[in-house]
């Protein structure tokens, strides 16, 4: 099951007619809105169970991410997700009724309303939406930790019990690195039982050689691995090596071939690929992602999403500081959070960018208002509050219903340690460095797509900036160069399907007649865009086809 619309209303009201029709549920009024939910141990309970967990809130901490589950009764639909807010779910409040489903457009639409400005414009600095946000006024998506009940035109939020898995005590990193390394060898073992043919998004980076590390090495003989290969990316020759060492299968995708795409082709691909995804990401890395699902098989996937919860994703440039400052929030803002490929705001209103970019400020502080603690501490809050939520989550979405995923970095006691670990332990990949080591040395004195080995990053910060720096430093002038210039890689694929929309957008200039009726775009460079010759970068191609395809009819 894969869609979801359900509509409830005060009595005596009229329900809003949907578009489409309400999913059916199972005879029992249960269902999965993921394929083959599973728990930690990558066991499948039953729809018994299931059906249990979401109508009471107990024991849903149990099921990994993504999950996401509705269950009927007594006139009342529950819903819930799972205990991280992987699974993306909206909701939508109206006069006397209520809808949630698996749709933000779905439901906007069936309430009448338009685009959600202000939510547009922090998604065109931040690269996703923020809190509970969606591209349409008034649509939600269900916040991680919480369940929905729909009954009598009511839409009600349910806190749902939380495990006991979280840390009592921040452990020290040996004993972090001890319990993880157990943990993870573990799920492997369990998982690798359960999914015999499971196959892993092997990657050069280093949160997917900590799951491959985690794998026995007799295991690892003949495992499948699917690799996505680039011009612009070390990835594939750093997998070639990895599979070769231990003898593993190949899979890799060149997605090159997308370059080869005619503009009507890559247009209908990204038109569709911000439908079904619901406008959360980048409708061209959406396209890139549905493109490769349409090259693979349904086998089971595992990888390494999330990683980056235990890596500390904000710290370079940062300075650790006691405590949260309105400067320093800036500083992040413009640096790390604010998207390294931004909206250009050339091309929208002047009234819109002006107001959107100062409105992104605000909730930025708000949102780091409500963190306490040191400053670096408060990035890995924000980072587990808001990206890990809602641009995690958006690329676990974009393909749950397609095959299962199983991602033992989603295992609640990893993130329960990550989240306690001081940054001293975390920055620079030290910590997953030192993870990495103690599940294989040979992988971790292997370099990654970056060229730096991650048994460098173990040693003492300024040591280990004097072994990395040299196969680092033409890598950190490079993203230096592409903050500064605020442009992406221009040999990008991610480049190479923008090229092809604009094309087709300036064959048929009628398509984007919604978009310069929104009042979010600036006319004269519309007109310019349509006239040529030159071509936005990815990430305002991208917003031009988000608001296309969330505004256009079909």
């Amino acid at each position: 099951m894969s869609r979801l619309l359900a509509i409830s209303t005060e009595a005596g009201r009229p329900a809003p007619a949907p578009e489409t029709a309400a999913t059916d549920l199972g005879p029992d009024g249960t269902a999965a809105l993921v394929l083959r939910p599973h728990d930690h141990s990558f066991a499948e309970p039953d729809l018994l169970t299931l059906r249990e967990r979401v109508l009471t809130g107990k024991g849903l901490s149990e099921l990994s991410a993504p999950f996401a589950g509705v269950a009927a009764e007594n006139g009342a639909l529950t819903a819930a997700t799972d205990w991280l807010g992987m699974r993306q779910l909206y909701g939508i409040q109206g006069e006397g009724w209520a809808a949630i489903g698996t749709s933000a457009r779905e439901l906007g639409l069936l309430a009448g309303r338009g685009p959600d400005h202000e939510a547009l414009g922090v998604y065109r600095l931040v690269g996703h939406f923020l809190d509970q946000d969606t591209a349409f006024d008034g649509v939600t998506t269900l916040r991680a930790g919480h369940g929905w009940t729909l009954a009598d035109g009511r839409l009600t939020e349910n806190e749902i019990q939380p495990g006991d898995f979280r840390a009592e005590r921040a452990p020290s990193a040996e004993e972090a690195v001890r319990e993880l390394a157990e943990v993870l060898r573990a799920s492997m073992e369990h998982l690798l039982d359960e999914y015999p043919d499971a196959v892993l998004q092997l990657s050069g980076g280093l949160d997917t050689r900590l799951v491959l590390a985690a794998i026995p090495p007799a295991r690892r003989v003949g495992l499948g691995t699917l690799t996505l290969s680039a011009s612009d990316s070390g990835d594939a020759a750093t997998a070639a090596l990895l599979a070769e060492r231990t003898r593993m299968r190949r899979e890799v995708i060149d997605l090159a071939e997308l370059e080869r795409l005619d503009p009507p082709e890559v247009h209908r691909l990204v038109l569709e690929a911000s439908r079904r995804h619901e406008q959360i990401l980048n409708p061209l890395h959406l396209a890139l992602l549905d493109w490769v699902e349409e090259r693979t098989d349904d086998a089971p996937r595992i990888s390494g999403l999330g990683g980056e919860l235990a890596r500390g994703m904000y710290y370079p440039m940062q300075r650790q500081h006691p405590g949260v400052t309105p400067k320093l929030v800036d500083r992040l803002a413009k640096w790390r959070i604010f998207s390294l490929d931004p909206v250009d705001a050339a091309c929208l209103d002047p009234v819109f960018a002006r107001e959107s970019t100062a409105a992104t400020m605000s909730r930025l502080h708000d949102i780091f208002g409500g963190i306490t603690g040191d400053w670096l501490s408060a990035t890995d809050a924000y980072y587990y509050r808001q990206r890990y939520h809602r641009a995690v989550g958006g690329v676990i979405t974009s393909s749950c219903t397609e095959h299962t995923g199983l991602n033992p970095l989603l295992h609640p006691r990893f993130v329960a340690i990550a989240e306690t670990l001081p940054p001293s332990v975390k920055r620079g990949s030290r910590f997953n460095a030192r993870l990495l080591s103690a599940l294989d040395p040979d992988l971790a004195s292997l370099p990654m797509d970056t060229g730096v080995r991650p048994s460098a990053l173990m040693a003492p910060r300024p040591l280990a900036l004097v072994r990395t720096a040299r196969d680092k430093g033409t890598k950190i002038v490079h993203k230096t160069r592409q903050r500064l210039s605020r442009r992406g890689d221009a040999g990008s694929v991610h480049s190479a399907l923008a090229r092809s929309l604009v094309a087709h957008w300036r064959s048929e200039p009628r398509l984007l007649e919604p978009v310069a009726a929104s009042g979010l775009v600036d006319l004269g460079w519309m007109d310019r865009l349509l006239a040529g010759p030159d071509v936005p970068a990815p990430a305002t191609t991208g917003f031009i086809a988000l608001l296309e395809a969330a505004l256009s009819p079909g």
